[in-house]
């Protein structure tokens, strides 16, 4: 028997019984495709009951790979619904490479993994695409999570889509489940949200041009059933690795497109007026953010904003300021950090003419030259403790006392102050007094970091490059996708101001019409390449996305591009290398070198 006709069961399997054993069992939905490193055969489950799966003699999925507990997981099945159990297995349960806890409902085109065995789940018989259209979106957001860390690790992209279609009863979601059926692929997750007004559609492994191609398609098929259906798109990374964010962009873009056109995320955000500077809001924290800013614009509550150094605390009082009343009178500034010490009472206060030393003149203070507007105190826990207790009685009473006077003063003012410290750690230490905290936080916003506002990051960068560029005269950069994925990627511990700073400093020194990682500054660079996976996982993550294209292919064509794409996942894996890939397959190289040619001939 030659190596091409070797059975299945041999210890050396060829690729070619690999294929046979895929192929002529005839793949249909309801089955598991199980590839072990010996071998590739199809399971047909059951309607309803249990699947017991491991090494041991009475599980139903029997394996053979050593590594396989004798009772490693268990599938659990009633009607559609599909559950994998993990029992307690030592090496676990895997579904698209993550580690599940106790159990994960599957959904078509997950790929469970045991050790070296992939089982590839399709859904039963005669399913209708509406089936895999859950009521809430829980599964599809954990599923985006996946593909959210999957995509950190890989540089993979995914896209989320938003159909907008308002109010349906359930015959309408259905026909409208029906129509949007040819465009989907067996690897896509959806999920109704909002009530199901809307429909998500996570789809894996798909760029930008892919996804504005797909909402097209969608749109074109709805458009005479639904005139006012919309749609939006995000993608991962171009628009951030935030799971809240790509869904809020995305549902954001449908909101806001036009009927019957697909919309992007960044072209959906919101831009606000604050004085004389606009301001980008993008991601869902800051948008609730400055919704509570509008709100407490119209109260004269003290207002304490934390975050760290350059997240934006500045504007935000400045967003205060003019929303409010007081926005046609001043906004004083005050830098507590940069105050001298002997000088801070004369300059928060004022004095009086011969008040001490030097003092020719009599001098307006700070406070009261905002009378009828808004003081902000930045940095406030710098100021020193004196201090601290004079502020506190011109918060209590809105009165003050230049310094040689001897009456006091009514002041009409609003106090917002900032801190990137933690106040209630310096009320313990004695740094700072506790009435003073309390009396300044009637009203507490807290700035996300940049780093957390992953949807606004490549936003942001663009704006800033594109002002950058415009100041030095220069024509427009771009970024390139990788110098995005290692912004994404970095912690930002500058937030706004060091992003500000980073493009400027690309801006003056990029020749090209382009900007890479290696003309960012230094210190965003990576130090070192990412770790590389363990053979095992690679060999995962190749499974999966072996599966992935395997089950976007339409039916009439899965079954004979499988054995193409085991060789060509097998070359792409070891660049090339034939002698490699037959070694990855099990099989002598001429057998690659064979099926190569015939596939070759083939396309």
């Amino acid at each position: 028997m030659s190596s091409d006709q070797a059975t299945p069961t041999a210890a050396t399997v060829t690729l070619c019984s690999r294929a046979q054993a895929l192929t002529g069992a005839g793949w249909t939905p309801g089955q598991l495709m199980v590839i072990e490193p010996g071998s590739s055969f199809l399971f047909e489950l059951p309607t309803s009951g249990t699947v017991l799966i491991g090494r041991g003699p009475d599980a139903q999925l029997r394996l053979q790979a050593a590594l396989i507990s004798r009772h490693h997981a268990r599938l659990e099945l009633s009607g559609a619904d599909v559950t994998v159990f993990d029992l307690g297995s030592r090496n676990g349960t895997r579904v698209n490479g993550e580690r599940i806890g106790l159990s994960r409902k599957l959904v078509t085109g997950d790929i469970i993994t045991l050790c070296d065995v992939a089982l590839i789940y399709t859904q039963p018989a005669g399913t209708k695409i509406s089936r895999l259209i859950h009521e809430t979106a829980d599964v599809l957001r954990a599923r985006l999570a996946e593909e959210v860390e999957q995509a950190f690790h890989t540089h993979r992209s995914g896209a989320l889509l938003c159909v907008r279609c308002g109010p349906m009863d359930a015959a309408q979601r259905q026909q409208l489940a029906d129509l949007a059926s040819p465009h989907l692929h067996l690897s896509d997750v959806l999920a109704w949200h909002r009530s199901g007004e809307e429909l998500l559609l996570l789809r894996p492994d798909c760029d930008e041009h892919e996804a504005q191609a797909l909402a097209t398609q969608l749109l074109g098929s709805l458009r005479a059933t639904l005139p006012a259906v919309r749609a939006g798109y995000a993608c991962c990374p171009a628009d951030g690795y935030s799971v809240e964010g790509l869904v809020e962009g995305a549902c954001t873009a449908a909101e806001r497109a036009a009927a019957g056109e697909p919309l992007a995320a960044p072209a959906a955000v919101s831009t606000i007026r604050i004085g004389e500077r606009s301001v980008l809001v993008a991601d869902p924290a800051m948008i609730r953010l400055y919704a509570l800013i509008n709100r407490l614009a119209q109260s004269d509550l003290p207002v304490l904003v934390t975050g760290e150094t350059g997240a934006g605390k500045e504007i935000a009082a400045q967003a205060l300021h003019s929303g409010s009343r007081r926005a046609g009178h001043r906004l004083v500034s005050i830098n507590c950090a940069a105050l001298a010490e002997s000088l801070a009472e004369s300059e928060l206060f004022g004095h009086e003419k011969g008040a001490f030393s030097g003092a020719s003149a009599a001098k307006v203070g700070l406070l009261e030259s905002a009378h009828g507007g808004t003081v902000f105190f930045d940095e406030v826990g710098e100021l020193p403790l004196a201090m601290q207790a004079k502020l506190l009685r011109a918060l209590e009473e809105k009165r003050i006392m230049r310094v040689g006077d001897t009456k006091e003063r009514p002041i009409d003012v609003r106090f917002i102050a900032a801190t990137n410290r933690k106040l209630l750690e310096e009320v313990s230490k004695g740094k700072f007094r506790q009435d003073l905290y309390f009396r300044l936080t009637s009203a507490v916003l807290t700035l996300p970091p940049l780093r957390e506002r992953q949807r606004e990051l490549p936003l942001l960068a663009r704006l800033f490059l594109a002002e950058a560029c415009q100041r030095a005269g220069r024509p427009l950069l771009l970024l390139a996708p990788a110098t995005l994925d290692v912004m994404l990627r970095y912690g930002w511990p500058g937030n706004v101001r060091e992003l500000r700073n980073a493009m400027d400093y690309a801006a003056t020194v990029v020749s090209e019409p382009v900007v890479e990682p290696e003309h960012l500054p230094e210190s965003l660079r990576p130090t070192a390449p990412p770790p590389t996976a363990p053979a095992t996982e690679a060999l995962d993550g190749s499974v999966a996305r072996l599966a992935r294209n395997l089950l976007r292919l339409p039916v009439t064509n899965k079954l004979e591009a499988i054995e193409a794409a085991l060789v060509t996942e097998a070359m792409r894996m070891t660049e090339g290398n034939k002698s490699a890939a037959a070694r990855l397959l099990g099989v002598h190289r001429r057998i690659v070198e064979r099926r190569l040619d015939k596939h070759a001939g083939d396309s």
